[in-house]
This record gives C-alpha cells, sequence and structure tokens, in this order.
C-alpha cells in the first residue's frame, strides 16, 4: 500500500509534465464515432476505412518506432498500432499526444485514437491510429487482470475498480438492469400501469420492518423511507385503476444477511377483480419470460439444486406438507407436539412461544430443501393472520408464495379490501407497536378511509431484487454494485491528502461515528433518585473503560472559536429505560444468549468499595439472589434493541 503514493507522485509528475507543455489532459469532448465491439464484429465491412475509438489503456507497449496500446470499450477492446511517421505529433491545443511523448501515457489514462482499420502483421484486428488525443489523465495504477483484485473489503469499497478488473463483476449489473426491464416490460405488455409512488411516508405500512426515519425542512416534520409499495399502490385501485406497479427502492432498518439488505429495489404490482389464481398463472409466465431475457435460459443449478422453470409448476398444501414431513395435524396438534418435532429435527426449540411460530420454523425447514418451483398455498390462517380468508373455508388464507431453490422468492394475496376488519387489525397491530414492537405495522386512518369508499376485489403481488440474486448465484451485497458500508480512511490515503487530513493532528480528526451501535442501561425503577445516579455512572464508566479509544469516540477534543478544547463524549448513544429487578435477570440471561457485551451493577457494587468484600458475599450466594440495580448492554443496534426495546424511557 505504500507503494501506491510513489506510483501516484509518479502519475502527478506527468499530469504536471502535460500541462507544462500546454496540454489539457482533461477535454470536455471525444470525437468517437466507433465502438470497439462494432470494428471487431463488422471488420470486413469497415476494413481500411477511417475510425475514432475511445476508451481506457488497460496495456501499452513501446519498441522504439513503434507502439502497441490495448483500449478497452464497454463493447471490448481493441489495439491500437502506432509508428512513427504516421502519428501525428503533440499538438497541445487538441490535447493531441505524439510518440515523442507516449511516455506521459498510463494504463488506466482514457484516451481517443483515431486512424484507419487494419489487420496486422499477426492478423490482429487493429486501428492504425493517425491522432492519440488524451481525455483523462488517470493518478492511480488500475489493477491488472494479472495482478488481481480479489480482496472482498476492497472489492466492496472500491466497487468501481472491482467492476474494471473483474468482467464477471461488471456484466453482472448489466443482467440485473437487464432483469428489471425485463419486469417492466413483462407487466407493461400486460396491461399495466407504472405508477412511481412516494418514497417519503407520513405513515409507512405494508410488511413488519423496522422502518428509517428522517426529517422534512419545509414541513418541519418526520418522514418514514417505506419498507413496502403496498398502500399507497392499493390507493391507486381505490382511485380507479385496475392494474399498477412500481419498481423502486425500499427501506428497512434490519440487519444485512446473504439474503437481505436495508435498502433494495423491489417491484409490487396490484390488479383489480382479479384473485390469487389468476395471480399465480401470470406469474409463472412472468418468471419465464424474466429469467428468458435476463439469463438466456431456463435451466439452472442454485445452491445445488437443479431448477427447470419451464416446467408445470406444482401447487403444495401447506397442512399436507407439514404433515407428510413431521407428522403433525396442523389444526390439532398441541405446541408441545410442535416443539416435540422441533427436537426431533434439530431445530430451535426455545424460542417457540406458540404453534404458529413452531410450525413456520417446521416449514422453513421443508423449503430448504425444495428445489421448485412450486407454489405453497392454502395457508393457515394462524400463520398469516392479516391475510384475507378463503371464501370456502376460513381457516386458510388466499396467499401463495413462490418457492424456488430453497428460498421463498415472492408472495402474493387476495387482497383484503373491508374497511371494518383492516381497521381491526390496524388497531391490534398499534397495540403492538405501543408495546414496543417496533415492526409491527402503523394504524393508517387514511387508508382505511380510502377502504370506505370502496376498492374492488383485488389480487396483489410483490418481490425484490432478492429474485436476481437467487438465479445468479450471489449473496446480497455481491447483488449490488454499491453495498452500504461503515465508512472507514486508511492511513495511506490520510497520507495522500495531507490538506484534508492533517496527519501531524490527527489525535483531532474526526473519524465518522458508527451510528450502527447503541449502549442501553436498563435501571431498577425502585431505586431513589441518588441511586439511579449512581448506577448509571458506574455503568457507564465501566463502557468507557472497556471500550478501545477507536471505539469510544471520534476523536479527542471538541474545538471552540477561541481555540479552547473540550474532551468529546462516546461516538454511541446511551439510552437509559427504567425495569423491574426481575426483568433485569431476564434480560441479562437475553444479553448472553445474543453475546452482546454487557455490565451488570448489583446491590454490594453501591454498599461498598471493597471488592473483596463483595468477592465474599457472592460466593455465598446465587445469582438469581443477587440485587440487580442495573444492566448495560452495547452492541448493534438491532441486537441491543431485541433484548431492550420494550421497556420504557427513565424519566
Amino acid at each position: 500500500m505504500a507503494n501506491l503514493k510513489e506510483l501516484r507522485d509518479e502519475r502527478l509528475r506527468k499530469l504536471s509534465e502535460l500541462k507544462q507543455l500546454g496540454i489539457n489532459p482533461f477535454p470536455a469532448k471525444s470525437n468517437r464515432t466507433h465502438m470497439m465491439g462494432d470494428v471487431v464484429r463488422d471488420f470486413a465491412k469497415l476494413e481500411n476505412k477511417p475510425a475514432t475509438v475511445a476508451g481506457r489503456i488497460i496495456g501499452i507497449r513501446k519498441f522504439g518506432k513503434l507502439a502497441f496500446i490495448v483500449l478497452k470499450d464497454t463493447t471490448g477492446q481493441l489495439q491500437l498500432f502506432l509508428k512513427d511517421g504516421t502519428v501525428a505529433a503533440t499538438e497541445p491545443k487538441d490535447s493531441r499526444v505524439g510518440l515523442e511523448h507516449l511516455n506521459l501515457l498510463d494504463v488506466g489514462d482514457f484516451i481517443e485514437a483515431a486512424g484507419t482499420i487494419i489487420k496486422s502483421k499477426t492478423g490482429e484486428i487493429s486501428i492504425e491510429v493517425k491522432s492519440l488525443r488524451i481525455l483523462t489523465k488517470s493518478l492511480r495504477p488500475m489493477p491488472t487482470a494479472q495482478d488481481g483484485f480479489t480482496n472482498k473489503e476492497e472489492r466492496m469499497r472500491r466497487r468501481y475498480v472491482d467492476m474494471n478488473v473483474n468482467e464477471d463483476v461488471r456484466q453482472r449489473f448489466i443482467r440485473r438492469s437487464q432483469f428489471w426491464q425485463a419486469t417492466r416490460e413483462f407487466l407493461l405488455n400486460n396491461d399495466f400501469t407504472e405508477i412511481n409512488i412516494p418514497v417519503l411516508e407520513h405513515t409507512t405500512g405494508g410488511a413488519d420492518a423496522n422502518p428509517f426515519v428522517t426529517h422534512m425542512d419545509a414541513l418541519d416534520q418526520d418522514f418514514y423511507l417505506r419498507i413496502s409499495h403496498e398502500l399507497p399502490l392499493k390507493r391507486l385501485l381505490g382511485a380507479g385503476y385496475e392494474k399498477v406497479f412500481d419498481i423502486g427502492p425500499r427501506f428497512r432498518n434490519e440487519n444485512y444477511s446473504d439474503e437481505h439488505l436495508p435498502e433494495h429495489v423491489a417491484m409490487e404490482w396490484y390488479w383489480a377483480y382479479a384473485d390469487w389464481e389468476d395471480g399465480m398463472n401470470m406469474m409463472e409466465s412472468m418468471f419465464k419470460k424474466v429469467l428468458e431475457a435476463t439469463f438466456g435460459t431456463l435451466q439452472f443449478t442454485l445452491d445445488g439444486k437443479t431448477v427447470d422453470m419451464d416446467k408445470a409448476w406444482e401447487r403444495w398444501d401447506y397442512a399436507t406438507v407439514i404433515h407428510d414431513h413431521y407428522g403433525l395435524e396442523v389444526f390439532d396438534c398441541t405446541i408441545d407436539q410442535v416443539k416435540a418435532a422441533l427436537k426431533e429435527h434439530g431445530l430451535e426449540v426455545e424460542k417457540t412461544e406458540n404453534i404458529s411460530r413452531g410450525i413456520d420454523k417446521l416449514w422453513k425447514k421443508v423449503r430448504a430443501e425444495v428445489a421448485g418451483p412450486i407454489w405453497l398455498i392454502n395457508t393457515p390462517a394462524f400463520i398469516s393472520p392479516l391475510s384475507k380468508a378463503d371464501d370456502g373455508d376460513p381457516r386458510f388464507v388466499q396467499r401463495f408464495q413462490a418457492v424456488i431453490g430453497g428460498s421463498e422468492l415472492c408472495n402474493g394475496w387476495s387482497e383484503l379490501n373491508d374497511p371494518v376488519d383492516q381497521l381491526n387489525r390496524f388497531l391490534e397491530q398499534q397495540k403492538m407497536r405501543d408495546a414496543g414492537d417496533d415492526e409491527a405495522q402503523m394504524l393508517d386512518i387514511d387508508y382505511v378511509e380510502m377502504l370506505e369508499y370502496g376498492m374492488p376485489p383485488a389480487c396483489g403481488l410483490g418481490f425484490s431484487e432478492r429474485v436476481f440474486w437467487i438465479f445468479e448465484g450471489v449473496t446480497a451485497r455481491e447483488g449490488v454494485p454499491f453495498p452500504q458500508l461503515r465508512i472507514e480512511v486508511d492511513e495511506v490515503t490520510r497520507g495522500i491528502y495531507p490538506e484534508v487530513f492533517d496527519v501531524t493532528k490527527s489525535n483531532r480528526q474526526d473519524r465518522s461515528q458508527d451510528f450502527s451501535k447503541k449502549i442501553t442501561l436498563l435501571v431498577n425503577k425502585e431505586l431513589e433518585s441518588w441511586q439511579m445516579a449512581n448506577t448509571v455512572a458506574h455503568m457507564s464508566a465501566y463502557f468507557g473503560n472497556n471500550l478501545t479509544k477507536n471505539e469510544f469516540g471520534t476523536a479527542d477534543y471538541f474545538v471552540t472559536s477561541d481555540g479552547k478544547e473540550l474532551p468529546r463524549n462516546s461516538q454511541y448513544p446511551i439510552i437509559i429505560k427504567r425495569a423491574t429487578e426481575k426483568e433485569l435477570h431476564k434480560v441479562l440471561a437475553k444479553a448472553r444468549d445474543e453475546n452482546l457485551r454487557h455490565h451488570i451493577f448489583i446491590k454490594e457494587m453501591q454498599d461498598t468499595t471493597d471488592d473483596s468484600e463483595i468477592t465474599g458475599t457472592l460466593s455465598a450466594q446465587s445469582e438469581e439472589a443477587t440485587k440487580f440495580y442495573g444492566l448495560g448492554v452495547f452492541g448493534e443496534n438491532e441486537a441491543v434493541d431485541k433484548v431492550t426495546k420494550n421497556f420504557q424511557l427513565w424519566k
């Protein structure tokens, strides 16, 4: 890495020399007439004809009065042949570089070459160059294919380099674009209307997810970034549109996984007067059209499973699947029977509070082995309580899920359009939110009012770009061009830009704040005010002492206008909440299960400063008998919220 600065300094020297010659190394215009791929493909028609090409240098060789440059654009690459006496001399006013100054060019520079299309003596299609112009002088060397660019962290942080060096990565995002274009074209060809709906919402809904919050200065009100397209699109059904869809980003403030990102692109469509049968039939055609257009095939190997998307889709009945695999009657089994089945098949038993959650875990084990494509239908109402019940049997809901390659790739429903039923469900969800469930859906009274004006029966479905990731065979982060990462600036970059990063006063430089973690302090609600303050102080001191310098603060000081240094606080928010002593014991167990960094402050720590006395007391009593005054936990927001979100702030 230290060598990077030396290489950059050498290129800066060349940049300076170009400018001293009067050459503008960054002209505004190129005169390109041909793409390189077209030259190669149509060589028989273009031989001996003039052409001007432009692109990035990926190879350069000079042999006395001859030189060869390999140039690349988005369609391919081409050899440039330069010969003394044929190539025009350096001409500053045109940013033209002659053979005599070819040493000022480097791999990575963008250039334009005008000349004649020929075949070299070795039979390689080439441009015999008559004029060479520099378009962009690069200051950092681009890794070559031989060098490789395989470090995952580096690839994610400098994706523009990744796409230059690794052709498979560059092609991936062309396919991603084709995937969404094919999706759009299929829906438009089936008489759907694309209507873009807001990303910012006063009330967000349509999914169980924790939203991002932002603030609009013009209205001085908070807004949510949408977690789903659903409710605005269904408002359009109420407005009289019969087939609508939208494609765009949605945001869910949750953790990363191989199949989930907090920000991702998704599509949802809604179809008036259609039901779930219509939806399944249309989606089978849509999958075929979109995958064929994107990948050029309907046969795939996904996670070791052979998947033929050209075959007829099977339909699996939820209750039948559970019975066939586990011998359980979905509508006539006990929680103990469900837990026994979970234990027998090596699944988690501890966090199974009800039959619904247990049955869902059993289904997911089956799903992981399904090659597909299949539709999972007849979902029990207790598994999906917010869905529309089946007209023939209210024990089931009209929901359909596509399962392919072991993953659920889309979800569809016959839509609920009874305003009274919808309001009651919203109220139930709102109670859950008020009780601390941040992922429960918000009460959207405007949507209820729309339903009161009337919305026709309809079918709706949504899928995210996870469909593309699965068929592309990549993880979520690999499947997007610029995944979100924590900002980090390495020491080489700090040294390269001293005007930005004052390395002589690095202790005063801001490190980017880490908003992904927090400290939450739960304090025994029975404590007196002085006891509460003392408990919070000791727990805060504990975390301050145990977090590393890089973790604890963004820098050492704030500086006032008169140059005075004020020591900084922790870069993490510290939230103080109240709990009963019994709850503190329960949360401690959960914090241990989640491997959260934690501190427990006990009565004895306030009663004495003699650690040997505390040691003696604790050696004679169990943890259960120990009186807890406070519990502090530190970690990723989602993990901390998981064990503390249901407690009220200390007031």
